[in-house]
């Protein structure tokens, strides 16, 4: 009798083994991935986000290769960054995500103008989404075109309003001000400025829309 009840507890625990490792590899590689990005080792989770690619649902395919384009401008890749978000673009033509994405990479790469063309693209699909407008914004600023810039960021406000947002509603207002006090200076004078608010943007989007444990809950 304890013969066959050490076979059954066996053969359970082999069964429940079996169970547990096949599991979906790309819900454990990208469940280690968001583990390694939380903690900040971001070039140990790439090929975590890379595996979480096979096999996947089409939304994870799309949020795991918007979060490597993301690492690789973390790391300074921006080449590589770009090279991703240009191909998401190509393959996901009518998604917000892999525009607003490829236009904050272009930002980054000092782009303006095709940054310019991927924000407008981002708000013909999202019109009702503040964040692209004030992209668009500090895009225009990096282009030299700051009565264009004034422009966006009071349509963004318009929109901050309406949903209540009141903490970016100030912040425009405050980009604004600092556009006005930037005229005095020569165009370069507000890089920094510029590309710490352009991070803050992606970071923005990027906390708000890649919420991997939601998405998870989905599937």
């Amino acid at each position: 009798m304890i013969i066959i009840l050490l076979l059954i507890f066996s053969v359970s625990a082999s069964l429940s083994f079996v169970q547990h490792s096949e599991a979906d590899p790309y819900e454990v590689a990208l469940k280690k991935a968001i583990e390694l990005d939380k903690d900040g080792f971001y070039e140990e989770s790439i090929g975590y986000w890379k595996k979480s690619l096979k096999d996947s649902p089409a939304n994870i395919r799309l949020y795991s290769s918007l979060k490597i384009s993301r690492t690789y401008t973390r790391l300074g890749n921006l080449i590589r960054a770009e090279e991703i978000s240009q191909a998401l673009k190509e393959s996901h033509p009518n998604y917000y995500e892999s525009w607003f994405n490829y236009a904050n990479t272009a930002g980054a790469l000092k782009k303006y103008s095709q940054a310019i063309s991927a924000f407008k693209k981002s708000i013909a699909i999202k019109p009702k989404e503040g964040l692209g407008k004030v992209g668009l914004a500090f895009a225009y600023f990096g282009d030299e075109k700051p009565d264009l810039a004034i422009a966006e960021f009071k349509g963004a406000m318009k929109i901050f309003k309406a949903n209540k947002n009141i903490s970016w509603y100030r912040d425009c207002r405050m980009a604004i001000n600092q556009i006005k006090g930037f005229a005095r200076f020569p165009p370069k004078f507000a890089n920094l400025w510029l590309e710490k608010n352009l991070k803050r943007v992606q970071d923005t989007f990027e906390n708000s829309v890649l919420d991997f444990e939601g998405i998870l809950e989905a599937n």
